[in-house]
Formats: structure tokens, C-alpha cells, sequence
């Protein structure tokens, strides 16, 4: 009678080998890096994550690239302090240089524009979640030092900007005689000295966060100290710094941090410019 085979080591070795096998695949896998395919900008999309950031330092202002046909992109918020002296166009957009839009009195967001948002270290508050993966690394090494950032606001609605900026007109207009001439245009160009007009904030694309102590002068306090070496290490800027008003038409800010990127922030900590006067643009 013919002897039958045992299968058994066969089998053994055999799950051995695909063990070893899935094993090794794993290891591969965890020492490979996965790069995250480009998302192309298109005529429906503008908040696109960057079709060229290439790396975690973000584009510098050189080769920013600009869409060729703004027309593209609108506001609803266009004319509406026209009469006031304010008219805005749609902030000049970018295929590569989310990083680095411009938000000021002159310059406002589509109404498409979308924010992907995310909680910070030491708050509920949220900011454009790239920004605040590079906030969260600058908070926990101030931590280190002993500097606590303790942030007070990040992302607004546009809605809630225009509250805002309503509220500072009405307690400007109690200072200015009810006889006088032009006195709401007035309000309005003093308004926007210190609160940006709906949808020209860079609260409200998710990009600034305001950083408080308790002290009522956050200029004179180590926090700010602090951010003024430091803040640039991680891809943030001082937005409103003193002697810039008549580039950036506001006064000086120094609880107003936003992010850039780190190499367009170093750039610009080495050459002490403000925004507009780095982007080159009003």
C-alpha cells in the first residue's frame, strides 16, 4: 500500500515564507515616503492646497504664479463701500500661492474662496489647518522657553467681520458732530485703519491668529518678544508692524501674527518688508 505525503511542513513553511513576506512589505512601506499627488487649481476651485508646495516651507514671492484670467473670480462684497472711498477688486490669485494672498482694504476674497480648518495648541480657536500644524510646532517650542502664546482669535466668518467692522463706524461716528459733512465717509476710512472691512480679513481666510497676555500692552511683553525672534522659524510673520502704515493702511498690531511660510517669512524678517511691500502689490 502506497504511503501518503504529510502536508504539514509544506503548509508549515509555506505560511512561514508569507509571514515574512507581508512582514517585509510593511517595513517597506513604513520607510517609504508617500508624497501626496499635486491638486491642480481649476475655475471652480481656489482654495486649492498648492499645486507646487513641494515642501512643509511654502512658496516665496518669486515664483508665485498667478492665474492669467482673474475675471474668473468674484465677490459679492465688490462696490459695497464704494461710496465710502473703499472699493476693493478680488485679491490676485495664485496657482501655487495660497500661503501668500494678499487680504487688505484693496483686496478681498472670492466668494468660492474655502478654508480647511483645524484646532490650536492652547485653544479651541481654529485657523487653515496647514497653518496650524506649523502654529502648533511654534507654540509647544515657546512652551519649552517658557513662553506661553495664548491665542485670543483665528478663523471669523465674513459675517462676523462685518459685525465688527459695523460696530467700529457706529463708535466712531458718537465722536464726530452730527452737523458735520462726510462724517460716515469719515468713520469708514478711520474704521479700516483698525478693522478690516467683510472679507478682506485675514482672519477670514483662516491665515491670522491674535495672540494676547495679560498684560494690556502685548508690545512691551516677552510673549511678543518672543514671536518678533522666533515666529519666522515657523512660517509667521508680524502683519502690521510700526512703520509701515502707509503700505499696509493699518496701524500698527503687535498681537497680529500671520502665516506666509517659512521661506517667504525668513525672506521677509531679513529684509524687513511688510507684505504688500514683499509681494509687490497694493
Amino acid at each position: 500500500m502506497k504511503k501518503e505525503k504529510n502536508l504539514r511542513p509544506i503548509l508549515f513553511f509555506a505560511l512561514i515564507g508569507i509571514i515574512l513576506v507581508s512582514a517585509l512589505l510593511f517595513i517597506i512601506s513604513l520607510l517609504t515616503e508617500r508624497v501626496t499627488p499635486p491638486v491642480s487649481i481649476n475655475n471652480n476651485s481656489v482654495a486649492s492646497r498648492l499645486e507646487y508646495w513641494e515642501d512643509a516651507h511654502g512658496t516665496v514671492a518669486k515664483d508665485v504664479i498667478y492665474e492669467e484670467d482673474q475675471s474668473i473670480y468674484t465677490s459679492s462684497y465688490i462696490g459695497e463701500y464704494k461710496n465710502y472711498g473703499i472699493n476693493p477688486k478680488v485679491s490676485k490669485i495664485s496657482k501655487n500661492g495660497w500661503n501668500l494672498i494678499l487680504l487688505n482694504k484693496n483686496n478681498i476674497l472670492p466668494d468660492n474662496y474655502q478654508v480647511n480648518l483645524k484646532e490650536i495648541a492652547g485653544s479651541s480657536i481654529k485657523i487653515d489647518a496647514d497653518a496650524a500644524d506649523f502654529y502648533n510646532k511654534m507654540y509647544m517650542e515657546a512652551t519649552k522657553e517658557g513662553i506661553i502664546l495664548t491665542p485670543f482669535s483665528g478663523y471669523r466668518t465674513v459675517s462676523f467681520q462685518r459685525k465688527l467692522f459695523e460696530n467700529k463706524i457706529e463708535d466712531i461716528l458718537e465722536g464726530i458732530p452730527a452737523y458735520e459733512e462726510n462724517r460716515d465717509k469719515e468713520a469708514v476710512g478711520e474704521a479700516v485703519k483698525s478693522v478690516n472691512i467683510p472679507a478682506s480679513s485675514e482672519h477670514n481666510a483662516g491665515l491670522s491668529v491674535d495672540i494676547v497676555s495679560r498684560d494690556n500692552s502685548f508690545g512691551e511683553t516677552d510673549e511678543y518678544k518672543w514671536l518678533c525672534e522666533n515666529a519666522h522659524k515657523y512660517g509667521f510673520i508680524l502683519r502690521y508692524p510700526e512703520g509701515k502704515v502707509k503700505s499696509t493702511g493699518v496701524e500698527f498690531k503687535p498681537y497680529h501674527w500671520r502665516f506666509v511660510g517659512i521661506n517667504a517669512a525668513k525672506e521677509m524678517k531679513k529684509t524687513g518688508q511688510c507684505l504688500e511691500e514683499y509681494l509687490k502689490l497694493k
